[in-house]
């Protein structure tokens, strides 16, 4: 068992950021309603571009959906605070923090403490804040996560950040960039508004977003000081669908081409593949009614090393897949909930994949999110920050969130999967083939001093290792030290016995 509690600052400044599952259910509920417009798959969100949908909103609100609005509206209100010093204050303590994190937001360490403040104005908005974390993983109890300088130009807003990206309509986690990792310094461009194209050739369309991303990557890494360049555009032809397109790659770093001539090659696909880590992904989610009930179904799917000729730029090769469904409703007393059922495979030509297309060949383990030049690959400090299972790895999440009145909100999910499938070397979630099982649950509830307090009631962890079979045919299994208090950890310590296979 593993517990929490954390005393997070309130959301406000232009943006929403990713990791309140609750707030996000809210924003999709409306979505699906019609009531925003907007695509919302594209985190962090633009508090702008929700006001403008709030405001236009002529929809017949359902029970659950007028209380959707209603807590939206709090928090926009919050949110939208202009020309005002906001103060702001957290801390955080785990038993066993997550080292494989969904969308919704936890401490990253055992202990954490920061501090900052945020202004929003008509043109710029700034949030500075910092950290001290107790016995980092990565060596770095000073942090300066979560602060950012904006400035709009037009319907443009640009930035320097060092805040989270998710992108994608995933739960469990996205399947090319996720806030799995610490967030890398970053310059990003993004829409304010996402109005359509006035252009009858493209209106159809619908509201669009779209995003770039500039990260800067460690020094500790196979490729010190890599670049990560990223671009996503999303969109919605109609309010029950939902489109992205997104690619990503990694480039220069210290023993590498940083000119221009080899950024083009990189945005247009051109190069040997070897040469950048090229991923390119289409995700897709459409909301209907089966059997009376609202559901949605969606999928993410990311090619690895796209590029090598322009044969690979529309069609990219090892494929990686994420699909899912959910469900909503209200029910009278209990509030507004939502269930989802999510699987993910990140092996290149996943199982699924192959079914999908009658590919009759293997998967290929140990591509991706990596490749032989970038062999970090797609990680920060350690931590992948695509995928939050990282190559190899297969799981099915259930989950549920629960928004009661008064702002107090449930978020359950158990998983069952297993990690680095083939024991490879570069994964950062399992040094060796591992089963995976987790269950959590946490609730969220408002302050009296005007935040929120996240307690983590219960988080179960079972890993079971298997790490000597491939060497000698022997196998050993060792519940995981996140195991709770009276589980037996059976090797004492000792992922094998004495003997060959080590």
């Amino acid at each position: 068992m593993a517990c929490l509690l954390a005393a997070p600052l309130a959301a406000a400044g232009p943006w929403i950021d990713p990791g309140d599952s609750s707030l996000r259910h809210d924003i999709q509920l409306l979505a699906d309603a019609g009531v925003i417009t907007g695509p919302v798959s594209t985190w962090p969100l633009s508090w702008g571009d929700i006001q403008a949908s709030l405001q236009d909103n002529t929809q017949t609100l359902d029970q659950g959906e007028q209380a959707a609005l209603g807590r939206l509206k709090t928090r926009l209100a919050r949110g939208m605070a202009s020309g005002e010093y906001i103060f702001n204050g957290h801390a955080s303590v785990a038993e066993h923090p997550r080292d494989i994190r969904t969308f919704e937001d936890g401490p990253r360490e055992n202990g954490e403490v920061g501090a900052g403040f945020e202004w929003t104005g008509e043109r710029f908005a700034t949030r500075l804040n910092a950290q001290w974390v107790n016995d980092p993983d990565d060596g770095k109890s000073w942090r300066y996560d979560d602060s950012y300088l904006g400035v709009a130009l037009g319907n443009w807003m640009f930035a320097a950040t060092t805040s989270d990206q998710y992108w994608g309509p995933g739960w469990q986690s996205s399947m090319l960039l996720s806030n799995n990792a610490r967030p890398s310094p970053s310059f990003t461009v993004g829409r304010n508004l996402t109005t359509p194209f006035e252009t009858k050739w493209l209106n159809w369309l619908g509201p669009w977003d779209i995003a770039v991303l500039w990260g800067f990557l460690e020094q500790n890494r196979a490729v010190p000081n890599a670049r990560v360049f990223a671009g996503r555009f999303n969109f919605r032809p109609l309010h029950s669908l939902e489109i992205g397109l997104s690619a990503m790659g990694l480039w220069c770093g210290s023993g590498q081409e940083c000119d221009s001539t080899d950024f083009g090659k990189m945005v247009t696909g051109r190069g040997e593949s070897e040469q950048f880590d090229r991923l390119s992904s289409f995700d897709i989610r459409w909301s209907t009614k089966v059997l009376g009930r609202p559901a949605a179904f969606y999928g993410h799917a990311v090619g690895e090393d796209f590029g090598d000729g322009s044969s690979r730029l529309v069609w990219p090769t090892k494929v990686l897949i994420q699909v899912g469904a959910e469900t909503w409703g209200y029910r009278q007393g209990l509030g507004s909930y939502r269930l989802f059922l999510e699987w993910a495979d990140t092996e290149c030509d996943a199982s699924l994949y192959r079914a999908l297309t009658f590919d009759g060949g293997g998967g290929k383990p140990g591509c991706a999110y990596r490749n032989s030049t970038y062999q970090s690959g797609e990680t920060y400090r350690d931590r992948v920050f695509a995928n939050s299972l990282d190559q190899d790895s297969r799981a099915l999440t259930l989950g549920s969130v629960l928004n009661r009145d008064r702002d107090r909100s449930w978020l359950a999910t158990l998983t069952v999967g297993d990690l680095n499938r083939y024991s490879g070397t570069r994964s950062t979630t399992a040094a060796n083939k591992t089963r995976y099982r987790e269950a959590e649950i946490s609730h969220r509830l408002p302050a009296f001093f005007g935040g929120e307090f996240d307690l983590g009631i219960c988080r179960l962890v079972v890993r079971i290792l298997n790490r000597c079979s491939l060497r000698s045919g022997r196998t050993s299994t060792a519940v995981s030290p996140y195991a709770p208090t009276g589980m037996t950890n059976r090797s004492a310590g000792k992922i094998c016995p004495p003997g060959p296979c080590r």
